[in-house]
């Protein structure tokens, strides 16, 4: 993403792509008209406008307005063909001297997040046509940073579970093991030392094995309580399901 950040109130550069002076000088015009105070660079090709993008693209967040027909390519060639308006890393608005629905529905497919026709009346409303853009944006730009720390946040959940399971695996092992030494231990003496134990001996020793017993059975409810705290990974492909509905469903709302 271009800039600093994404919030609207960041946005008042406007990178404009035009090689026709006499709309250039319109359009300067129509944003010099509206009360925001906005910052208009102007370049006429399309090696310029790639070139002030990457000078700036990580110091301040910008609007681009380009030409559909520039004379060394089009507007679109910005977009890089992108799939998604915020992959294009800038929000965009495509001109065109022309209506054309195929244009139109290329633009859109390309990354833009709108498209205006030359005429008097749509270059007079473009301040507002960019504030729209803008507000487009930076909702786009607020969803993107959210889904982004959700997928980090499973990210981290996933690596907690396979440590969880790991350490359950571990301490069940250590404590299985324990307890199988303890009683063998408690089962040796026993046959051993039978003849010689009175009868205050064997009460510690029945104790002890009641005790190993009880001990068994804790650490066995204490796992059947453990183990569904352990993160299920298809929660993670619902998530990740239910996020590509919602960029579909987002992307067609803005076109």
């Amino acid at each position: 993403m271009s800039g600093k950040s994404g919030k609207l109130e960041d946005f008042n550069t406007i990178l404009l792509v035009e090689d026709d002076e006499a709309h250039a000088v319109l359009i300067r015009r129509s944003f010099e008209k509206d009360n925001t105070t906005w910052d208009i660079h102007h370049v006429i090709n399309l090696k310029d406008a790639l070139e002030w993008i990457e000078e700036n693209k990580n110091t301040m967040p910008f609007l681009v307005i380009a030409d559909f027909l520039l004379p060394d390519g089009n507007g679109l060639d910005l977009a890089a063909d992108a799939e998604h308006p915020i992959n294009v890393g800038f929000p965009l608005i495509i001109l065109t001297g022309f209506g054309s629905e195929k244009i139109a529905v290329r633009a859109f497919k390309s990354g833009a997040m709108d498209y205006v026709v030359k005429d008097a009346d749509s270059l007079q409303m473009l301040p507002k046509i960019a504030k729209r853009t803008l507000y487009k944006w930076a909702s786009m730009a607020e969803y993107k940073h959210a889904e982004d720390y959700l997928r980090s946040y499973i990210k981290d959940l996933e690596e907690e579970d396979s440590k969880l399971e790991e350490l359950i695996d571990k301490v069940s092992t250590e404590l299985e093991s324990s307890l199988g030494s303890f009683q063998t231990l408690n089962d040796l003496l026993t046959r051993k030392y039978a003849d010689i134990i009175d009868d205050g001996d064997w009460k510690h020793v029945h104790e002890l094995s009641e005790s190993i017993k009880r001990t068994d059975t804790l650490f066995e409810a204490l796992f059947e309580r453990l183990l569904p705290l352990s993160f299920d990974i298809s929660l993670v492909r619902l998530y990740n399901a239910k996020m590509q509905k919602s960029r579909e469903a987002g992307s067609k709302a803005w076109e």
